[in-house]
């Protein structure tokens, strides 16, 4: 994921923080069921964590053991910073009352997302009515539905109750040509080839959405399959659910598309909802499951750049779905790193933006945008001041604070509280001297003319 030669040996001593994630499933497991299974999805995972942190990732399928046997309680919960929602079953049934979250279940996840918990909420496509289900429910339910369309906040964010189904007439359909000409609505051999879909990117500030920014250049693939699901923005943001901060309710939104190679319709296949704005975790919806599964990793060759670039979105995502508090020890090892690197040392004479322009650079190379965004400015909204004078402030309050050897003292929380001031105070100073040469300028400007 990174140049391990960049790191070289000047990683913190203290150990790094953990990053668990739960896998919550009601049939998926980590192998098997043709495909329908998450283990490439681990594997790519833990093999490219970063070196500022430990990433953990367990599977709980609900019903293993017994029907709804593993429910979400509020100690299964604490146990994890993030979960990732892959369920299979549309709803209740007879003999199966609890294949949908429980009220008990709905409490302990709003209380865990309000402190932070991050969610990937996924499902796919929907197919008619279970016969059996409840008479009362729309005809057609979509697949995940079960596990998902209680979770808060996460389950407004795709479609549960109604099409697109799995037909032709009514599906969404990525699937990418291939040379032969294969049929575009059969799976095989279109989810087991090497071609992906090509992603839209909705850019703000000319840049993509963390999630889909790589190394080398936007992320812009995605494992293909002929019926996603679809991804939903609400009508309404009643403040009970959805909290505001200092800066205003921030609000879900699309951040790739994806395109049906039958017809050009073009539709949402990820979004994103920062709640850490207003002090609640962060969530990513996504069309299909299928972007996860084994079955539509399968085609892609190991060490090839298609399978390079969407383990860096799933790096991406799992950094940027993490919880500020466990950030906040992120930041400590980056800022241990940094102020250890010579190619930061080299440059700490020279006032403050060279050295942050230089840090923001190796940010960017090891752990991508979403960590530098969250390292620069770990506080609500958009900072006013240059990323590279707020970031080579901190830097050079971490060397300062480093530069006795107690990295058990380091507070690094108090560094990066410092930098910002005095980040604050350059650009501040800055913008006086500017405009103190823009008011003699009136003086030159009449003499000169005159």
């Amino acid at each position: 994921m990174f140049d391990e030669r960049i790191v070289a040996d000047h990683v913190s001593p203290l150990a790094k923080p953990k990053i668990r994630i739960l896998f919550y499933t009601d049939l998926i497991g980590f192998t098997g069921e043709n495909g329908f299974s998450l283990g490439i999805l681990r594997d790519l995972i833990l093999a490219n964590q970063p070196f500022f942190a430990e990433f953990e990732i367990d599977l709980i399928n609900r019903h293993k053991g017994g029907h709804a046997a593993n429910k979400l309680t509020p100690g299964v919960l604490g146990r994890y910073e993030q979960v990732w929602f892959f369920g299979y079953l549309q709803s209740n049934m007879p003999g199966e009352p609890e294949n949908e979250l429980v009220d008990a279940e709905v409490a302990a996840l709003r209380s865990w997302m309000d402190a932070g918990g991050g969610v990937l909420i996924t499902g796919d496509h929907s197919n008619p009515r279970p016969p059996g289900a409840d008479p009362s429910l729309p005809e057609y339910l979509n697949l995940g539905r079960a596990l998902g369309h209680r979770v808060p906040r996460a389950g407004e964010l795709r479609v549960w109750n109604d099409r697109p189904d799995a037909s032709i007439e009514f599906s969404h359909n990525t699937h990418q040509p291939d040379p032969w000409g294969s049929d575009l609505n059969q799976t095989i051999p279109n989810d087991f080839d090497p071609y992906p879909q090509e992603l839209i990117l909705r850019k703000r500030f000319g840049r993509p959405h963390p999630l889909f920014q790589g190394r080398r250049g936007p992320i812009t693939v995605f494992p293909d399959h002929m019926h996603e699901g679809q991804l939903l923005i609400p009508a309404r943001y009643p403040a009970d659910v959805w909290p505001s901060g200092r800066t205003g309710q921030p609000k879900p939104e699309i951040v790739a598309q994806g395109t049906d190679k039958r017809n050009g319709q073009v539709y949402g296949v990820s979004s994103v909802y920062d709640g850490a704005v207003a002090g609640v975790g962060r969530i990513v919806a996504d069309a299909t499951w299928h972007h996860y599964f084994d079955l539509n990793l399968w085609g892609f060759q190991k060490g090839g750049e298609v399978l390079d670039r969407l383990t860096e979105y799933f790096v991406n995502l799992t950094l940027w779905l993490t919880p500020r508090l466990v950030k906040s020890e992120v930041n400590g090892q980056l800022l241990y790193w940094l102020s250890r690197s010579l190619s930061v040392r080299a440059v700490l004479p020279e006032g403050v933006r060279v050295p942050g322009s230089t840090a923001a650079g190796l940010i960017r190379e090891v752990a991508g945008q979403g960590v530098l965004d969250d390292l620069v400015w770990p506080l609500e909204g958009t900072p006013k001041v240059p990323v590279e004078l707020l970031l080579g402030a901190v830097v050079k309050e971490s060397v300062a604070a480093l530069s006795g050897g107690d990295v058990e003292a380091f507070d690094a929380v108090g560094a990066v509280e410092r930098g910002l001031r005095a980040g604050a105070e350059e650009y501040a100073a800055e913008l006086r001297a500017a405009l103190d040469d823009v008011e003699g300028l009136n003086e030159v400007i009449s003499h000169g003319i005159r």
